[in-house]
């Protein structure tokens, strides 16, 4: 017999944080490819394929600021360098030109240029920032790079003997072991460096299930869109695999991915018009938020937690129609229409799955009290009686 308390847990496992839009941001004229919220979640960062870089308030939701640099090419990688708790203050970004810039602000609350480095022969595909130590990590052409943040703000190669290059596209550079060592990832061959900084060597090397398109790391575990099927998450330094997000790939593209562990969350980035949501802990798909039309490509993705919840960031990437989205944290509300992964094959809604699944319980628990009852003649009696006072 069907349990209430099973249907129960049913309808719990579709119910999602309802995150409502706050701000549509308009600016780029091309693709927006990076997104990078400060610290305090006061500013947002977007880079795009016109070569700008816009910083927005995400308190007022207006511009404050258009960087614009031809020379460089597509905005590829972006982060904030924070070296004090009121950060906010500084940033550095990375172009197809394979260069990367700093940026710092000055006391008219605008940011001025302070450096620039030529960094690499390639695009730079990722940038991480290491506050502690003060050093940027960036991966391009096939290696990893090491710099040192100067005292008048430019930077300067701390690594001495280069590591040897790859025959493939290093995706991501991310700090790991309290910042004592580097993990870079790449995307043809799924591979996995681990490097120690001091000194620097490499320490092991291993491979993922399939390839790299875009990988996060968060804490010990590193989650990784595979270019296939979704997410996958693993363990580090095992590279265990210990959770799938699952959803439709239409395209391959690197989605971003974004983790908002307070509430639980995990947001990936889509080729469908919407962002998905994941349980963090389950894998269970929690809905989605709808930023564009059928088709278009919402790439990059970001999140911030702070004192007034969870705030979460997409961008278009479709040229001529490009759009920023900041969403802001709701309740816990029951699904109505994202129940269930999206499909191209679905040919109901989740919301009548729901209802058709409630159908079902209330026939069989009618049906097997009439048989444990051994007569049927109750059952006209509690089939009136389901009919009027219903679920």
């Amino acid at each position: 017999m069907v349990k209430y308390d099973q249907f129960a847990f049913y309808i719990s496992q579709y119910s999602i944080m309802d995150f409502s839009s706050k701000y549509t941001l308009s600016r780029h004229t091309k693709a927006a490819n990076v997104l990078a919220v400060s610290m305090h979640g006061a500013l947002l960062l977007t880079g795009g394929n016109d070569s700008r870089i816009v910083i927005w308030s995400l308190v007022s939701g207006e511009m404050i600021q258009e960087i614009f640099t031809p020379a460089a090419g597509y905005i590829s990688a972006i982060t904030w360098m924070d070296v004090d708790d009121r950060g906010e203050t500084m940033f550095a970004f990375g172009a197809s030109d394979g260069n990367i810039q700093v940026y710092e602000r000055s006391h008219d609350a605008l940011f001025g240029f302070q450096s620039t480095i030529m960094s690499h022969s390639g695009v730079v595909e990722s940038l991480a920032w290491d506050p502690v130590h003060r050093r940027l990590a960036s991966a391009a052409g096939g290696r990893p790079h090491l710099w040192n943040l100067t005292q008048d703000k430019s930077l300067e190669t701390i690594i001495i003997s280069q590591p040897d290059k790859q025959p493939y596209i290093a995706r991501t550079v991310h700090f790991y072991d309290n910042s004592a060592s580097l993990l870079v990832s790449f995307l043809e061959s799924g591979e996995i460096f681990c490097y120690s900084i001091e000194p620097w060597d490499l320490k092991w090397c291993k491979k993922v299930q399939g390839r790299i398109s875009n990988a996060v790391l968060e804490g010990n575990f590193l989650l990784v869109s595979n270019l296939k099927d979704g997410v996958d998450k693993y363990t580090v330094p095992t590279l265990q695999r210990i959770q799938s997000y699952s959803h439709v790939i239409l395209r391959n593209v690197p989605l971003q991915i974004s983790v908002a562990r307070q509430v639980g969350l995990v947001f990936v980035g889509g080729d469908d018009g919407f962002a998905c949501v994941f349980d963090y802990s389950t894998g269970i798909y929690r809905g989605q938020l709808a930023h564009g039309n059928q088709g278009d490509q919402i790439i990059p993705v970001t999140s911030h937690e702070g004192r007034s919840g969870c705030t979460v960031v997409t961008g278009s990437c479709f040229n001529g129609h490009s759009s920023v989205k900041v969403w802001e944290e709701g309740e816990m509300t029951s699904m109505e229409d994202d129940a269930s992964p999206p499909s191209r094959f679905a040919g109901t809604s989740p919301t009548f799955q729901l209802v058709r699944f409630a159908i079902i319980c209330m026939f069989v628990n009618i049906a097997m009290h009439a048989l444990y009852s051994g007569t049927l003649s109750d059952f006209s009696l509690l089939l009136y009686d389901s009919a009027v006072n219903g679920i």
